[in-house]
This record gives structure tokens, C-alpha cells and sequence, in this order.
């Protein structure tokens, strides 16, 4: 399946499975290319080989796509996803990379035992701005609770505000934007101070 294909074939499966829950998914479409690049480049900048790297809200794996593109060796990916068939579809269209169908409130529990406490970054496109803050702060507090000392959480969101508002103990940074997306994109950093 060429690059065309699964663009086709992503956007449809994720305006069918946002027809059955809008809240879940948060928007109609899929991460623009420019926004999981710029996305990709900040958790790079956090990583080396050899290093375990997870994604959580993986989607369709257009963000998965684009960490790879910048230099995330697959052996060292982790991906999460809620819904099933987005999870059959990241197992099709990239069937090396580990995914792993599941809750990311319960990440710990998800992942592999050998990667706890040593994961540079959490890249997370789940949309934490729909979500109540008793998820918001389940899913963060999962995240932090896989990383290795100073490891970072990257997140992607439609909202030039944080997602996560105040939060003792949090640093928050946004570290990037496209304006000209459609609709405007956001990356921010989160780590623990």
C-alpha cells in the first residue's frame, strides 16, 4: 500500500470511527503531516537509539509515521490505542511497529515491564482538551509514571492554551505551532519540575 493509499484509507476510517464518537477522537480528521512532523521533531530532540519512545492516542499512525521519518528507530516504539480498529489498521500499515490496544490511564500496566522508568518521551495526539480533568490528569500522571528521570511528555492539541491549565509540579511549555493548519495546531511539552 503506497503512501495515497493509506492516506485515503486512514481518513475515511477515521471519520467513520468519529461519526461513532466524536468526543473520543476530537476532531474530523487525522493529524496534518505538518503538525505531526513538528510534533515528531520536538520528541526527537528528546531522543536517542536505544532509548524507548511511546506514543499514546496513536490514531491511524500518521504521527507514528512521522517519528520514524525523523530518525525514531522502530525497535525502540511503543504505540497505544484506544479503539480496536484503528489498532488493526496501525497493525497493517506498520506491521513492525509494537502496538499495543488499550487505555493509556493504565499505561504502566500496558506496556512492556522492561521499558518502565526508561522512556525518554511520551508523544500523546490524544485530545485532553474534550476530556474531564479527572481523565486529563489519569493520562499525565500514566505518562509521567513511564519516564526515566527528566524524560518529557510531547502533546499535540487544536488549542494555543494548555490543555492541562494549572497544574502544581508541571512545567508546561508550547514548544511549537502552525498557525496555517487547518484548524491551527499546537505542540507543548510537559515535564515534571
Amino acid at each position: 500500500m503506497n503512501e495515497a493509499q493509506i492516506r485515503r484509507k486512514e481518513n475515511w476510517l477515521f471519520f467513520r470511527q468519529w461519526l461513532k464518537s466524536p468526543r473520543q477522537l476530537g476532531t474530523l480528521a487525522p493529524i496534518s503531516v505538518k503538525l505531526s512532523k513538528l510534533a515528531a521533531q520536538q520528541a526527537i530532540s528528546q531522543y536517542s537509539t536505544g532509548t524507548p519512545v511511546v506514543e499514546i492516542g496513536a490514531g491511524t499512525g500518521r504521527l507514528t509515521r512521522a517519528l520514524i521519518q525523523a530518525g525514531v528507530q522502530v525497535q525502540d516504539l511503543t504505540v497505544v490505542e484506544l479503539d480496536g480498529q484503528m489498532c488493526d489498521f496501525l497493525k497493517e500499515t506498520l506491521p513492525s511497529v509494537r502496538v499495543i490496544e488499550g487505555d493509556a490511564c493504565h499505561l504502566k500496566e500496558l506496556i512492556s515491564p522492561q521499558i518502565l522508568k526508561k522512556v525518554c518521551v511520551v508523544v500523546s495526539a490524544i485530545p485532553l482538551m474534550y476530556l474531564p480533568e479527572t481523565v486529563r490528569q489519569s493520562l499525565m500522571n500514566a505518562a509521567f509514571s513511564v519516564l526515566a528521570p527528566g524524560g518529557k511528555v510531547i502533546h499535540v492539541t487544536y488549542n494555543p492554551r494548555s490543555p492541562l491549565g494549572f497544574w502544581m509540579g508541571i512545567q508546561q511549555n508550547r514548544v511549537g505551532a502552525t498557525w496555517f493548519n487547518m484548524p491551527p495546531g499546537f505542540v507543548w511539552q510537559f515535564e515534571k519540575q
